[in-house]
């Protein structure tokens, strides 16, 4: 997989899809959007100052308006174990023509990509909005505990599988 720079991700992040198509003449611009992606054990991820719920449904709103930015699902999420974010995403539905990139998927993806499946038992997942039945099952399958949800920070309780 192709590695952007740190300056062609600082730019990337500057400009909204659609000024960024405008700016590429319209050239690879699939290739580039891959390429600057959520999930990248390389990409540090940025701790809120504070370690609480509040904190860290901000940072699943943040990912959620990174998704508006890039032209996909207004969803974020992020994976939080011991007081610390462990994985993060933003929807990549549309980005990556994949119906399962899902805000929560993909931030369980980031989390087991950065450190592996088994630092997620225990971990808590928070989202923009209520995870629908496939990201429960994700999150419950690799051991999530909680669920938090929403701008009042909702606590859903466990994940739940399907069936």
């Amino acid at each position: 997989m192709n590695k952007a720079s740190p300056k062609l991700q600082d730019t990337y992040r500057r400009f909204s899809r659609r000024s960024l198509l405008s700016a590429c003449g319209g050239i690879g611009l699939t290739g580039l959007l891959r390429t600057v992606q959520a999930a990248s054990p390389n990409h540090p991820i940025m701790q809120p100052i504070e370690n609480t719920d509040a904190a860290f449904i901000k940072r699943a709103f943040d990912m959620r308006d990174r998704a508006s930015e890039l032209g996909d699902q207004a969803y974020g999420a992020v994976i939080v174990r011991n007081g610390k974010i462990i994985g993060e995403s933003w929807s990549r539905v549309l980005l990556d023509g994949d119906p399962t990139a899902h805000a929560e998927m993909s931030a369980l993806r980031d989390a087991a990509t950065r450190f592996g499946s088994e630092a997620l038992r225990g971990a808590k997942l928070y989202s923009s909005s209520h995870p629908c039945s496939m990201c429960q099952a994700a999150a419950d399958w690799v051991g999530v505990s909680t669920m938090i949800y929403g701008q009042g920070a909702t606590n859903a309780g466990p994940p739940r599988s399907c069936g």
